[in-house]
């Protein structure tokens, strides 16, 4: 069964208090999806893989230091609220590549429908995947989004789909479907509205962000 890591770090919930208030601005929202977004890229880089080298020291001492190939980790955040993540991930994994996937929703059948599938074919040259997608409602974008990455060759076990929010409709459509996902939220809200929107939730994320 996937593994859900529900972040308990203090300074998400100044983050989210701020990105669920409706009176927040554009700016204000900004801010906060970012320091959110590091917060979450702590926590999902935790067990990540390391190597071992050595440096010299401004006393020219030799010293070993571990560290992570962040060259192999790719970055897919899925249009358009993904993007709020980006740099919040890059921050910490400077190196990382990034690749977007775009995800239209049929907002009267809440169907998901990829447009744009830029994820590359090697899938040999990256050794841990993280997709960026604020909000996980009812899970269909997100796994329509899975999908098209298993099909290029990527295992489910290297996956880690990374949210602010979330619920357990999205959580346990993903769960049934790919059992090896990792799946990582600051929030696990109560239910979807008529609309599909999570509730209380904080509104559609890439509005709020003016992504166009």
């Amino acid at each position: 069964m996937s593994s859900v890591n529900l972040i308990r770090h203090p300074m998400a919930g100044n983050c989210l208090r701020t990105l669920r208030d409706r009176d927040t601005k554009t700016a204000d929202f900004r801010q906060a999806m970012d320091k959110l977004g590091v917060l979450l890229a702590v926590e999902s880089t935790a067990n990540l893989d390391t190597k071992v080298d050595s440096v010299i020291t401004p006393l020219d001492v030799e010293a070993q230091c571990s560290y992570v190939d962040d060259s192999r980790i790719l970055l897919i955040p899925i249009l358009r609220a993904g993007l709020g993540f980006v740099e919040s991930f890059m921050d910490v994994l400077p190196a990382a590549k990034v690749a977007h996937i775009g995800i239209a929703r049929d907002h009267d059948t809440f169907e998901a429908r990829a447009y744009l599938d830029a994820v590359p074919e090697h899938h040999e040259d990256f050794d841990k995947v993280f997709i960026l997608d604020p909000m996980l409602a009812t899970g269909n974008s997100s796994a329509q989004a899975i999908n098209l990455i298993l099909s290029k060759g990527y295992s489910a076990d290297r996956i880690t789909l990374v949210c602010a929010l979330s619920t357990m409709v999205g959580i346990k459509q993903l769960q049934n479907k790919f059992p090896a996902l990792s799946i990582i939220t600051a929030a696990i809200d109560p239910e979807l509205n008529e609309k599909a929107y999570i509730v209380p939730g904080l509104g559609d994320a890439g509005d709020r962000l003016n992504l166009l």
